[in-house]
Formats: C-alpha cells, structure tokens, sequence
C-alpha cells in the first residue's frame, strides 16, 4: 500500500519528563549501597547537586548500547523512550551514570556529535516516587537475546515477546519505517523461508496516517514461529519489534 506519512527523521522527545517505556527486558547488577551511595551523588564541579541521572536526546536511530557507552564512559543504566503502542524510538533517553563526577564529564558533551547528530545531554533528576535507577539491573537494551552485541534502540531486547497462543497464526509487527509495503514485508519474512497469508497496516483513525506497525498471518503456526525469530531485525534501517497476536 502507499502510506501518506513522509516524516521518518530522527526527531527526539526533548522533555526529559517524558515517560520511559518500562516493558523491557533488563539485566540484573548490584546497586551501591550505604557509603558508596553516598560517594556516588557526591557535589562536584559542574554538578553540585550530585545528580547522576541524565537525559540525552537527538540521538540517531542506529544508536545501540555499546555506542551510547564509547560516547558517554560511565553509563549504567539505559531507558529508550519508545512510543508504547508502536514502539517507534523517540531518539531519547534517560541513562544513570556510575559518579557524579562522570555525570558532569557526560554533560560537557553536550553539543557534540554522535553519529553525526549533536547530542544533547543535561541533568534529569528522578521525580518524587519515582523507582530510578530500577532495583538490581544494569541496562534496558541487549538484555538475553542480544548475543553480547549491545541492544539497539527499540529494538532487540527492548521489549520481550509475551506468552505464544496455542497454534499461533499471526503476528505484531511494530518500529515499521514509514517506507516499508507489502512487497518489502514479505521478502523480510521470506528471509527465513516462510509464506505470508496477509498483511495489515495500523492507521490513525483520525488522521489516516500510517502508525508504524501493523499484523501479518501465516498459514501454518510453524511458520508463524518461524517469522517471531525475525524479532528485532533491521529492515529499511530500523529494529522491528515482532511479538504474538491471537
């Protein structure tokens, strides 16, 4: 089909209250405690309050854990922001630094470019209630099925698959480039040598634009299990999110 959306650049959320996607797949670490806590929001110069949780947004869609890590030494923690319907990245995210000092350093940045994107960096206190860094875990991105790669932004180990239905026929299809048709998501699925029954794309009902995502049918649930291994794989530049639909 031909989808009306043509603005697929990489803009970022640029409110560092912007919500986080909080279905993801993280990996477990120890948090400081006691004096080491207190050592790690120590004031120093360039942040006197000790904050060591950051926004950095505008960054490039190709971003994954381990470049965001080169760029800004110190990172423990990272959320993506992602639409949670969709999950189209936002070229955001908040991170939680190891000190405050590599906080400052990491502010000081901003401005720099990272993948050819200035990078804007500064200081985002967590909210009163708020469960920031999250208990016992290290990064949202990469997770188990990255294969020590690094996570990339949206995509893979960004959002586990829930629980597969019995004799699964269909798919969620999600994070689409705004390019992607019918030919294009069947040669996708073709890579792994399966058979598409049908394809159907997610408008806006008010708008009509394309959202992004959409559902694909198979015509054999093995067929079906083969296509979910195709879950955060690149196609037309970006990480598609795969996940069961009954």
């Amino acid at each position: 089909p031909t989808l009306d959306e043509t603005n697929d650049d990489d803009d970022d959320d640029d409110d560092p209250d912007a919500t986080p996607n909080n279905d993801i797949d993280e990996k477990e670490d120890d948090q400081p405690t006691g004096a080491d806590s207190e050592n790690k929001n120590k004031a120093c110069k360039g942040n006197p309050q000790g904050v060591t949780r950051l926004f950095v947004g505008n960054l490039p869609f190709v971003v994954d854990e381990t470049s965001l890590k080169t760029f800004l030494p110190g990172v423990t923690h990272i959320k993506w922001i992602t639409d949670k319907e969709t999950g189209k990245f936002y070229g955001s995210s908040f991170v939680e630094m190891d000190t405050s000092t590599s906080a400052a350093d990491a502010v000081a940045k901003a401005g720099k470019e990272l993948m050819g994107r200035a990078i804007k960096v500064n200081f985002a206190p967590a909210r009163p209630g708020d469960v920031w860094p999250p208990p016992n875990k290290r990064t949202v991105a990469g997770g188990e099925n990255s294969g020590g790669g690094g996570g990339q932004a949206g995509g893979t180990g960004v959002k586990a698959m829930s629980a597969k239905p019995d004799n699964c026929l269909k798919l969620f299809i999600g994070n689409l480039s705004y390019d992607i048709d019918e030919d294009g998501i069947t040669k996708f699925f073709a890579s792994v040598d399966v058979e598409i029954k049908a394809v159907r794309w997610l408008h806006h009902k008010d708008s009509g634009d394309f959202k992004g995502c959409g559902f694909v049918e198979f015509w054999k649930p093995e067929d079906c299990s083969k296509g979910a291994t195709l879950n955060g794989k690149n196609l037309l530049g970006r990480p598609i999110r795969i996940d069961w639909s009954d």
